[in-house]
Parts: C-alpha cells; sequence; structure tokens
C-alpha cells in the first residue's frame, strides 16, 4: 500500500508537521524528535538501534496488532504482517528542513480503499506511477485538478510520458531517482496538461513497492507563478546586460536572500569561474566556495568572517576575493591571484537588503583611487564605475539621466546636475541640435539598432567638448523599445589634432600647388631659353651666307655703274665688257649659293620655331627632321668643337608632334654640350634610330664624354636636379625630356651611363602618337 502517513521534521530531527494518518498511527506533537517518537513505537527492536537504522536508509517493522486494535489499516481475516516504518533522506540523515515517514502494508491489496482515503485526505498533488512504463496506478484530487483532469479518466489509462513536455525528462527524472538512493526532491520540469497548456512543476519522488509492483510516489508543486517571476527578473537583467558586459570590472549583485540576481562575462574571468557556473538565484555560499577551491586563487582564499565586523576602510589584511558572508556595511580591499593579478574588490549593500561585488583588475594602477557612487540599482552602480559619461532614456516616461562623470567631463560637479532632456539640449551646441535629433528619431523608430557619431557640447567655462557618442536601443520583455542607453567620451583632443593635420595637409597641399606653378613657369622659362638660343644660333649661323652675298651685290652694283659710265662716255672697251661679264657671272653665283643657304637655315629654323611653339600633330619625316634639328643647333656644336653622327633610315615616317620630339633632341644636345664634357675636351655625338616592329621606334642618343655615376640614375630627371648648378643649370633639361617622353610622345625613356664611358639615352615611342583626351 501507498504511505499512509506523512511527516516533516527539521535538520534537528524536530517534529515541524504531521498529517492527520500520521498522529492517529504514531502520535506526536510538533516539536517532538525522532528518537522520542521511536520510544513510543511498538518496535521488533530497541529504539537506538531502530534509529540508527532508519538513519542508515533502512526500514523498521512495527508489530501491526496494535493498529488493528484501534482500527487502522486492518487486515484481512486470518492474514497476519507487519507495518513498515522508512526515513527518506540522502544517506538515512533527514535533511534540512524535511523529512518523510512511510507506512507501507504488508496485509495485501484489502487496505485500497484505506490508501485512496489517505491520497484524497492530502492536500498536495501525488501521483503514483509504474516504473516499468510510467502507467499511472493512483492519483489523489489535488493532483487532477492541477492537471484538469477527471480522476477515472487518468488511473490506469494513462502513461506518464504524456504529462511531460519533453518525453526525456521523465527518463531524467528516473535516473536521478537511481542516483538518489530511492529518493529526489527540488527536481524542477515543465509538464503540460492534455488541453495543450503547460506549467512548470517542481517534483518530489519515492521509490516504493505498490500493489506488489515497483512504483514511484510523486508529489507535485506548481511553481509556475514563481518561474515567470524569475523570467521577468532574468528578462529585466538582460537590458542592462549589454551596458554590463562592456564594463572592464566584474559585476556580481545578490539579493537579500544571498542569490545571484545579476553579473557580466567579466567576473568569470577575473575569479576564475566557469561562466556556465554562474546562474540565476545561484547561491552566495555555493560561488564562494568555488572561488575558494578554483586555480585561480587557490585553496583556501575565502576569507572566513574577516568581512563581517564594522567600519567602512579598507582592510590591508584581506588577500581574498569573497568573504564567506557578507559584510553589512561597505568594505573595498585588494587581493591577488595565483598569476600575480591584483584585484581591486569592493562590497556595497543595497538598500532592499542585498548588496554589489565589483572586481577591477588594478595591476598597473594599483594605486590609482577609484571612485564609486552608492546607487539603489545595480544599473547605475555598474555604469558609474565604467569611467565614461554614461546616459540612459526612458523613452516611455521621457526621464533621462546622466551620469555624474558626464557632467564631470562637462566641468559641472554632482551638486549642478540637471538630468532632463532640456538641460541637455541646451549645452549641446546649436549647430548639432538637428544631428542629435535625427539620431535620436532613428533610434525610435527601429531605422538603426545603434549609433555612433561626434557632438560638441559647451564646457561650463565655454569652451567646445567634443564628445564621441554611442548609442543603443533596449528592447523590454514584450519585445518594444523601452529605453535607450549610450556613452560618450571626450575626444577633443583627438579633434583638435586631425583640425591641425587637416590645416597641415591643407597649407602642404597649398605649397606643392604653388611648387608645380613655380615648376611649370621655370620649365616654359627654359623651353624659351631654349628657343632664344636657337634664335641666335639660327642668326649667327645666317650672318655668314648674307654678309658674302651682301658683299657680291656690292660689287656688282659698283662694277656695273663704271661700266654704264665708259658705255655711256663711248669709252667701253671690249677687254673691260668681258672682264665685267667674268665678275658679274661669278658674283651671281655666288651671291645665289649664300641666299640659297640662308634660305634653308631660315626654313629649317622656322620650321623648328613654329614645332616648338605650336605643338600642332602633323605627319613628318624622322631623318629630316632630325637633320634640321641638328642644324638649327649647329652653331653650338660647332662652337664645343664636337662631330655629329646620324644613323637613321630614310623614308620614316612619324605621325605625332615634332616640336615635342625637337625639344627633347634639343635638350639632349645641350646636356652633353653642358654637363658631358669637361673643358676643352671634344667629342662625337651620335643619333641612332630604328624600328621596333611596325608600331614603336627606338631613338638612340648618344655621347662619349665623362658618363654619369650610377647612383645619381635615380635622381637625373627629377625637376630642379643639377650637378652644375654653380655654372648656371636649372636642374630642369632631362626632366622636360622625361616629361615629354612620357606624356607627349606616350613612350619611355631609359639612361644607361658610367663614369668615362659616355651616356646614352634610348627614347621607344609609338610610330602613330595616340591622340590626347581631352580635359574633362
Amino acid at each position: 500500500m501507498a504511505a499512509a502517513g506523512l511527516a516533516r521534521f527539521d535538520a534537528d530531527g524536530r517534529l515541524i508537521w504531521a498529517n492527520a494518518v500520521f498522529r492517529a498511527s504514531l502520535g506526536g506533537c510538533p516539536g517532538d524528535s525522532l528518537d522520542a517518537l521511536l520510544e513510543a513505537l511498538p518496535l521488533r527492536e530497541d529504539a537506538a538501534a531502530a534509529a540508527e537504522r532508519l538513519r542508515a536508509g533502512e526500514t523498521v517493522a512495527l508489530a501491526v496488532e496494535p493498529y488493528r486494535e484501534r482500527g487502522l489499516l486492518i487486515p484481512a481475516e486470518g492474514e497476519g504482517g507487519d507495518l513498515v516504518l522508512t526515513l527518506a533522506g540522502d544517506g538515512g540523515a533527514p535533511q534540512e528542513d524535511s523529512g518523510f515517514f512511510g507506512l507501507e502494508d504488508l496485509l495485501g491489496d484489502r487496505a485500497g480503499e484505506a490508501e485512496r482515503a489517505i491520497m484524497q485526505a492530502i492536500a498536495v498533488p501525488l501521483v503514483v506511477t509504474r516504473l516499468s512504463d510510467g502507467l499511472v496506478m493512483a492519483v489523489n484530487q489535488p493532483a487532477g485538478l492541477l492537471f484538469e483532469v477527471p480522476l477515472d479518466d487518468v488511473v490506469g489509462r494513462s502513461f506518464a510520458k504524456a504529462f511531460y513536455t519533453d518525453p526525456a525528462e521523465r527518463e531524467r527524472l528516473l535516473s536521478a531517482l537511481c542516483d538518489g538512493a530511492g529518493g529526489v526532491d527540488g527536481f524542477e520540469t515543465r509538464l503540460c496538461r492534455p488541453d495543450g497548456s503547460d506549467l512548470w512543476a517542481m517534483v518530489s519522488a519515492r521509490r516504493f513497492r505498490f500493489r506488489g509492483e515497483d512504483a514511484m510516489l510523486a508529489c507535485i508543486s506548481d511553481i509556475s507563478a514563481r518561474k515567470r517571476t524569475e523570467q521577468a527578473l532574468e528578462a529585466q537583467w538582460d537590458q542592462s546586460r549589454a551596458v554590463l558586459n562592456g564594463l572592464g570590472q566584474g559585476v556580481m549583485a545578490f539579493d537579500r536572500g544571498l542569490r545571484l540576481v545579476a553579473w557580466n562575462g567579466r567576473v568569470t574571468e577575473l575569479l576564475g569561474v566557469e561562466p556556465e557556473f554562474l546562474s540565476y538565484h545561484t547561491p552566495y555560499a555555493a560561488i564562494a566556495r568555488r572561488v575558494g577551491q578554483g586555480v585561480a586563487f587557490g585553496p583556501g582564499s575565502v576569507c572566513p568572517d574577516a568581512l563581517t565586523g564594522s567600519g567602512t576602510g579598507p582592510s590591508a589584511a584581506l588577500a581574498a576575493p569573497l568573504p564567506a558572508r557578507p559584510a553589512p556595511d561597505e568594505r573595498s580591499w585588494e587581493c591577488t591571484r595565483s598569476d600575480g593579478h591584483v584585484l581591486e574588490c569592493l562590497i556595497r549593500p543595497l538598500p532592499d537588503g542585498g548588496f554589489v561585488v565589483t572586481y577591477t583588475d588594478v595591476t598597473e594602477r594599483r594605486n590609482a583611487e577609484r571612485e564609486i557612487i552608492a546607487s539603489r540599482e545595480l544599473f547605475e552602480l555598474a555604469i558609474r564605475a565604467a569611467r565614461e559619461g554614461i546616459w540612459q532614456w526612458d523613452v516611455r516616461t521621457g526621464e533621462l539621466w546622466l551620469s555624474p562623470y558626464w557632467w564631470g567631463m562637462l566641468g559641472y560637479g554632482e551638486d549642478e546636475m540637471v538630468n532632463t532632456a532640456a538641460r541637455w539640449t541646451e549645452l549641446i551646441l546649436p549647430e548639432d541640435r538637428e544631428l542629435s535629433a535625427r539620431m535620436a528619431r532613428d533610434l525610435i523608430n527601429g531605422a538603426m539598432g545603434e549609433c555612433q557619431f561626434i557632438m560638441r557640447f559647451r564646457h561650463k567655462r565655454g569652451t567646445v567638448v567634443h564628445m564621441l557618442s554611442r548609442a543603443i536601443r533596449v528592447l523590454g520583455p514584450d519585445g518594444e523599445l523601452f529605453r535607450i542607453v549610450g556613452s560618450h567620451t571626450d575626444v577633443s583632443d583627438r579633434v583638435h589634432a586631425e583640425e591641425r593635420a587637416h590645416a597641415a595637409r591643407e597649407e602642404a597641399e597649398r605649397a606643392l600647388h604653388d611648387l608645380k606653378e613655380a615648376q611649370a613657369h621655370l620649365i616654359q622659362s627654359e623651353k624659351m631659353a631654349a628657343l632664344g638660343s636657337l634664335v641666335a644660333g639660327v642668326a649667327h649661323e645666317i650672318n655668314t651666307p648674307i654678309g658674302i652675298a651682301l658683299t657680291g651685290a656690292s660689287l656688282m652694283a659698283e662694277r656695273t655703274r663704271v661700266i654704264r659710265r665708259d658705255f655711256e662716255a663711248g669709252t667701253l672697251r671690249r677687254p673691260d665688257f668681258a672682264d665685267f661679264l667674268d665678275m658679274a657671272g661669278e658674283a651671281a653665283h655666288l651671291m645665289l649659293l649664300n641666299i640659297d643657304r640662308a634660305a634653308q637655315l631660315i626654313q629649317s629654323f622656322k620650321q623648328i620655331a613654329v614645332d616648338q611653339a605650336s605643338e600642332e600633330r602633323r605627319v613628318f619625316d624622322l631623318r629630316d627632321y632630325i637633320d634640321e634639328v641638328l642644324r638649327s643647333l649647329g652653331v653650338r656644336i660647332k662652337r664645343a668643337a664636337h662631330g655629329v653622327e646620324v644613323d637613321c633610315p630614310a623614308d620614316l615616317l612619324i605621325d605625332g608632334y615634332p616640336g615635342a620630339l625637337s625639344q627633347v633632341l634639343t635638350n639632349l644636345v645641350m646636356n652633353s654640350i653642358i654637363h658631358g664634357y669637361a673643358p676643352g675636351q671634344h667629342g662625337t655625338l651620335r643619333v641612332a634610330v630604328r624600328a621596333v616592329g611596325g608600331d614603336e621606334v627606338e631613338l638612340v642618343y648618344a655621347d662619349d664624354g665623362r658618363g654619369i655615376p650610377s647612383e645619381l640614375h635615380g635622381k637625373v630627371f627629377e625637376p630642379f636636379f643639377t650637378t652644375s648648378r654653380g655654372t648656371g643649370g636649372s636642374g630642369l633639361g632631362l626632366n622636360i625630356v622625361y616629361n615629354i617622353a612620357t606624356r607627349r610622345l606616350r613612350g619611355r625613356i631609359a639612361l644607361d651611363s658610367a663614369p668615362g664611358r659616355g651616356a646614352a639615352f634610348t627614347l621607344r615611342f609609338p610610330r602613330v602618337v595616340p591622340a590626347e583626351r581631352p580635359p574633362a
């Protein structure tokens, strides 16, 4: 038969409560000891021995006759037997604040009616199920009301697994029952009713023999309301988890019952505790034991009672992260982990009887003071320790909270704090108020989940403070927005540094622009100087044939006047006229030859000058054009006493910019004349041209002068680089050559030179130069 008598005993073995069946069967009043009750029972053995056996988890037999005489549990006529007394609990010892007695009828099934009457008389929901398959064997009325089912529809017809939301939970309960030596208490699980609704339940179960079979008696308590409350509290904690997990400090908060109600991930790192160990309502004592047994601080690191005395000052003698019991007042101290890290620990009581413990790694700044302002709410306490300007805005009530540190960044003390939206807006620079309002609207409307931007505030002294503002949305249990939280970081120094860098960059860009303009002006001046040199050279070259032609014309005029005079006077002689004709022929030939020479020079100068000035595109014969360029430079070449050799195939036509090519050859020749030879040294200038494939032309200009050292090869094409600045070198000649070769002619140029071996410049460019793109 199932349990006929039930009672509860405290940890000292004193009777707390007993049902009517127990009191009628065994007697006893609240406060009676277990040993006293045993002495009054009709035991088959000594009371002391019976007590030891009960505490060892064994059963004790009672004589049935006294109970039959009292009309209780009467067996069938002619049948005999004993009643068995059992005590539930690990190791036979009464559990804390609970105990359980069961009376088992060994006489058979004749007492079924009494058993059912006893079950129905118990106000706690009770269910008996068969261990083998979970068949429901007995249910009392409170259990039927709990599951909202008629008892006759359940007993003998339903199985336990149908009432578990997760059928595997029953297997877990059976496993716990086996591990608990036939008994388990405080087993929480989720059960379901036939209509589909579910509930949270706490189950206390015992294994026993019922009607000849192995069965389980389950006492069920509905804890759905408690679970909903816990879930609401956990949801409230989740709302502030985002802020707490962003802190550098470890935080734990306990309620007045010394149960964990809030924590962050950082505290598990600092205390060396596995993250899964901490859960909602974990007892403070269990956490203290776990920290004391861990490797982060070593065994015995929990301080016994040192923090339970009076006073508020820090104790230098403390070296434990957690006291055995929390102090009733605020305490701070330092402790050292096994790896040498120093933690600053702070316990601060809360008005409701709970307290908050915070841990800060102060290994590198252990002498720095950290001020933590008291607060009734964990959220405010945690964010005050962040050492940043923290704020939160309740969008439902419109309440705005700004941390004291936030006000301190603007120069205000705690007595000057005015936590209102109007004051907030007043401190923002007018130019940034619309940005702030737009960001707030986007957060409220859900257009974005978080934002980050820089705002400017007016300091108490009147200066401008640049703050990096971060904000996130916080949703309530209903999934709706109810709070916006954020932080402010003073980035004025960074902003000012960026402004200075920006100003410096603009100044550098202006200087570079001016430098480029000066470079362009110098390049243009260099080109004009080259053109002037060309004019001077051509003028000098033309002077000789013109002078000879002028002399011949003068001679012709004088002899013609004499012949005309003799002819008019009639004194002209035949020999004189023959001499005149010979002289006139020679003079005419000489004048024609020199005038033709001057015309060729003028034509070459005209073409070269026009090409250099206009930079127009046309088709030209490369060999003829090279000759014209060298002819225009003839005076400078002759004056330097250098020879010139040209190796270029005839009829090599180029479609491009002859003026650009003229400028390149002119600058290369002048570079050789000015820099390539020592004073008094004479050499040979060579120009070799060949076609490369069908699309490119290679022009190699070389001299046999002093050469260029290899360490200067990378600099010769740079603007203003020259080795003859003291003798008038501008440093732009080869830079102009490089720019024209790469940009105007769309080619590439390379230098090959060594001291004493002269210099060779190899220019490759397309035979048909691509047209320039018009400016955008």
